[in-house]
């Protein structure tokens, strides 16, 4: 149960939080729209790799779910400012 839960949260909250990154940073780095996404894109492969190496190696899974979350909470509230500040997708 402990490895399915983790390969849960690796699959579908992982993803999650890989594609929030990739939002935040498309939308704060610097140079075009264009040019930030495809560096967000490429950065978020690393996210997510570095994340799946945590998953799998931290001790108990409810810090795991538990980092997810705020993970996942707080890069949706840095989306959803971004957003107010400046309306541009």
């Amino acid at each position: 149960a402990d490895v399915a839960a983790r390969a849960v949260a690796a699959i579908f909250v992982g993803y999650l939080l890989a594609s929030l990154v990739t939002a935040v940073l498309a939308r704060v780095l610097p140079g075009s729209p264009v040019e930030a996404t495809i560096a967000a894109n490429t950065l978020s492969f690393a996210v997510y790799a570095a994340a799946a190496v945590w998953w799998f190696g931290e001790p108990t899974t409810w810090r795991v779910w538990l980092g997810l979350a705020g993970g996942c909470a707080s890069l949706a509230a840095l989306l959803w400012i971004s957003l107010l500040v400046e309306p541009r997708l």
